[in-house]
Formats: structure tokens, C-alpha cells, sequence
């Protein structure tokens, strides 16, 4: 009796010691900003009017080898009796660019505000000095023979804003806001915008986000060909993943090796 306990200690001696290593190398390899992110979509959301939008036809498309999300098909956002917007493509890749298109028709006869927020996160996280580009692609139509004009929704800001949003969910601009008053006086009119900056994030970037916001005027039409890109200007130096590998597979080693001699037992 007196063998059985002492073995029974003895296993439960080395037991525990494996297993903690174990938990300690999870720790350790979930603490990297590289390691076994959770693979979140991008959001999207569209107002017309100052109304949240239904949106239809909403699928991603993840894939794995080249790390992008892609809209299967046009998504249309529509309020009822106001009016309507369609993202007619959509892609982001999470090490960061963001890319949309989208048309909108303003089937009343007085100005119309249209926003769209995109946004996906950031993996892996961003630190330091970053280096951020964005263009803006503006097609507009006249639809009533009287000129049409699209602007900032916002009196004295940008069509296309840009930023990145801590794990707090602070923002920080990219500076890279674009998009000013557009008009043409009939037929159809083409004009694009593009501005390159910086940022520096204090503390890891977590997300990041653009947001097309505009008025229309009635009657009129508008296509949207933006992108948003940011990069790492000077790369962080990852945690080494060999510790912390072999931490964890030790402890893996320890928990079968016991595994096996209570078997054998």
C-alpha cells in the first residue's frame, strides 16, 4: 500500500510541473502580437439621410494564403422612400489596406448625406512610426440637366477620412483626409484625390477604419473608387518564438511521458 501511494505522489509530483509549463507556454506564445490572432471580419455600415441602411447581400470571403476579406458580391444598402448606395466591391488585408467602390443615386429632388464606415483589424498590430497613403476616384453624374455637386457632408471636412483606433478604441488620424466640393455644370465629370502622411502609434493599433461620407444633390449620381494603405515605417522586432515553442512543447513531452507511465502502471 505504502509503494502505491508513493507512486501516486510521485506521478502527481511530476504531473504538475508539466502541466504548468504548458500553461505557461500558451501564455506566452498568445502574448505575441504575430501568434494566433482571431480572425475577425471587417464591419460595415451605411447611413442614407441619417438613417441606418439595410444591407443586402453582406458575405466575406476569407482567404487564408494571400490574408484578404472579400465582399462576395455587390452589397446594396437602401432606406425606404430615401434613397439608396451600392458597394459594388470591397477587400482588406488585415497588414493593412483597405479598397472600395461604390456608386450612389439620389432619387430626390433635394441633397442627400451618404456615410459608409469600413473597418477590419489590425494583424498584427501596429507600433511606432507608420507611413499612410489614400486616393479617391469621384465619377459624377448629372441626372436632371440642371449640374450636380457632391461634397463633405461635413462643412470643411473631407469626403474620405482615415484612422486607426487603439485597443481602447481611441482614434488616431492618418492624416490623410481627402476629398473636397466637386461640381460639374452637365453630362459627367471625373476628378480623384490622393494625399500620403504618417502616424505614429503610441500603443498598438488594433483597428483600422475609413469612412466615405458625402451629400449628393437630387437626381444626381456618384461613383466612388477609394483606398486606403499603411506600413510599418520601422518594423518591430517580433518576440522570439523559439522560447517560448519550446516551453510549450516540453511542457507537452512532460504531460505524455506521464500519461504513458500511468498506462504502464
Amino acid at each position: 500500500m505504502k509503494n502505491i501511494r508513493g507512486t501516486r505522489t510521485a506521478m502527481r509530483n511530476q504531473r504538475t510541473p508539466a502541466l504548468l509549463s504548458v500553461i505557461a507556454g500558451a501564455l506566452v506564445l498568445l502574448s505575441t502580437p504575430w501568434a494566433f490572432a482571431l480572425i475577425t471580419e471587417p464591419d460595415l455600415t451605411v447611413t442614407i439621410g441619417g438613417q441606418t441602411a439595410t444591407l443586402a447581400g453582406e458575405e466575406w470571403n476569407y482567404n487564408p494564403d494571400l490574408d484578404t476579406y472579400t465582399l462576395t458580391g455587390p452589397v446594396l444598402a437602401k432606406v425606404a422612400n430615401v434613397g439608396f448606395l451600392i458597394i459594388k466591391d470591397a477587400y482588406a488585408i488585415p497588414d493593412p489596406v483597405l479598397f472600395f467602390s461604390a456608386s450612389a443615386t439620389n432619387p430626390t429632388a433635394n441633397p442627400l448625406t451618404y456615410t459608409v464606415a469600413f473597418s477590419t483589424p489590425l494583424t498584427p498590430n501596429l507600433l511606432g512610426l507608420v507611413d499612410s497613403h489614400a486616393e479617391l476616384g469621384v465619377t459624377l453624374t448629372d441626372g436632371f440637366n440642371d449640374g450636380a455637386t457632391v461634397q463633405p457632408a461635413v462643412l470643411g471636412g473631407k469626403m474620405l477620412t482615415s484612422f486607426d483606433l487603439f485597443a481602447t478604441g481611441t482614434s488616431l488620424s492618418k492624416n490623410v483626409d481627402i476629398g473636397n466640393l466637386y461640381s460639374i455644370v452637365s453630362g459627367v465629370g471625373n476628378t480623384t484625390f490622393s494625399s500620403d502622411s504618417s502616424l505614429v502609434c503610441g500603443q498598438a493599433c488594433a483597428t483600422m477604419s475609413a469612412v466615405l461620407s458625402f451629400t449628393l444633390t437630387g437626381k444626381d449620381s456618384v461613383g466612388f473608387s477609394g483606398k486606403v494603405v499603411q506600413n510599418q515605417a520601422i518594423p518591430v522586432e517580433p518576440v522570439p518564438l523559439p522560447a517560448a515553442v519550446w516551453l510549450f512543447g516540453s511542457g507537452l513531452a512532460g504531460v505524455v511521458a506521464f500519461a504513458r507511465r500511468r498506462m504502464s502502471a
